[in-house]
């Protein structure tokens, strides 16, 4: 067992919507399918890391599960990712599990399901980009979103567990 996984809380993590009580990692699934059939995901620490090297403004989301082996090059990997993150208001979502992530996106040709980046919506090129905001993004994303917002300022990002397909 991982030291990471005694964190995470028994109860189904969920917040208040317009759609009432909403569960987060049902939300987190929809936001990854979605986001899956659009092509707008990078898999993998490695590629997320690239990917954020050359276009970090066009990342809207990045899951991260816990690693139970992992080494010291691969831990620093991680703190610089969500450094990157940091740096660039990228929301950062710690989630229970690399597994539920690969069986929620699987189809890719990697065995690195720690880290999942998820990119913007694609924009009209001819749209006026100042007055791009937030109404681009599906319902899920926006709820998603509120919820990293609401706990953005926290010491430590809470862990979110995700649902089992």
């Amino acid at each position: 067992m991982c030291l990471e996984d005694q964190t995470v809380v028994g109860a189904r993590e969920t917040f208040s919507s317009a759609l009432g009580k909403t569960c987060m990692g049902d939300t987190i699934r929809s936001v990854l399918r979605r986001a899956q059939a659009e092509k707008r995901l990078t898999v993998g620490l490695l590629p997320a890391i690239e990917r954020l090297s050359v276009a970090c403004d066009e990342a809207l989301f990045c899951f991260m599960s816990p690693s139970c082996h992992q080494d010291s090059a691969t831990h620093m990997h991680k703190v610089l990712l969500e450094a990157v993150c940091l740096e660039n208001d990228i929301y950062l979502v710690k989630v229970d599990s690399s597994e539920k992530l690969r069986k929620l996106i699987s189809g890719y040709a990697t065995n690195d399901y720690s880290c999942v980046l998820v990119h913007l919506p694609y924009l009209d090129p001819f749209t006026d980009q100042s007055q791009i905001g937030h109404e681009n993004l599906s319902q899920a994303e926006k709820l998603l979103v509120q919820h990293c917002e609401n706990n953005w300022n926290n010491v430590s990002t809470p862990l979110v567990r995700l649902p089992e397909q």
